[in-house]
């Protein structure tokens, strides 16, 4: 439920109540994975943000590397 709220918070930023991100939602168990690495519950909430937003950053900015490598390929092959 700490992954979906953050998420929930993280899209929708002016709320000041926002609905938790549904469960299907791919990025709660990166988020997960990243607090179990951890031991999330003794750090302070500053710090817990920090992890999740630093986790979801790493996973963008490989997602977007990706993108990178697809389009190099996909331009060799032509």
């Amino acid at each position: 439920m700490v992954s979906r709220r953050a998420l929930a918070a993280i899209d929708e930023p002016e709320t000041t109540d926002p609905v938790p991100v549904p469960r299907h939602d791919e990025r709660i168990g990166l988020l997960v994975e990243s607090l179990e690495r951890c031991r999330w519950r003794y750090l302070t909430a500053e710090a817990v943000s920090r992890q999740m937003v630093a986790a979801l950053d790493a996973c963008h900015d490989e997602s977007q590397w990706l993108e990178i490598e697809l389009s190099w390929l996909s331009e060799r092959d032509r």
